[in-house]
């Protein structure tokens, strides 16, 4: 995924509900996609300044947003462990990090901690 620190949690922050987890890292830090799928969306991204969706073959989508630099364009096939982008702090941003969004195949965003963990991913 990407070598960092949460630097903000899931769930409500300052009234509003954040629907991700940030992930603290210096600029440039590799993103590396957790399971194989095909990237639905690469570039621009309002509030984010650039993203990458992926689609993941269990119809699972992850969103990587505010990043410097994305390595992967639309409809390309991806493989877990695969370099998709580099952290960055574009959009609406306080500093270098990556947002990450899942979304379940019924369209229902939930914590992306648990479900990291439960793929072998340890973030902290």
């Amino acid at each position: 995924m990407v070598v960092g620190r949460i630097s903000s949690g899931f769930g409500a922050r300052g009234g509003a509900q954040h629907m991700g987890l940030d992930i603290a890292a210096p600029i440039g830090t590799p993103i590396r996609v957790p399971m194989n799928g095909s990237v639905i969306s690469s570039g621009p991204a309002s509030g984010f300044g650039l993203w990458v969706r992926v689609k993941h073959d269990d119809g699972t989508i992850t969103t990587y947003g505010h990043i410097n630099r994305s390595l992967v364009k639309v409809g390309q096939r991806v493989t877990a462990g695969q370099q998709i982008a580099e952290v960055g702090n574009r959009g609406q941003s306080t500093g270098p990090h990556l947002h990450l969004e899942v979304t379940t195949p019924g369209g229902q965003k939930i914590n992306p901690k648990p479900w990291l963990d439960s793929k072998g991913i340890r973030v902290s």
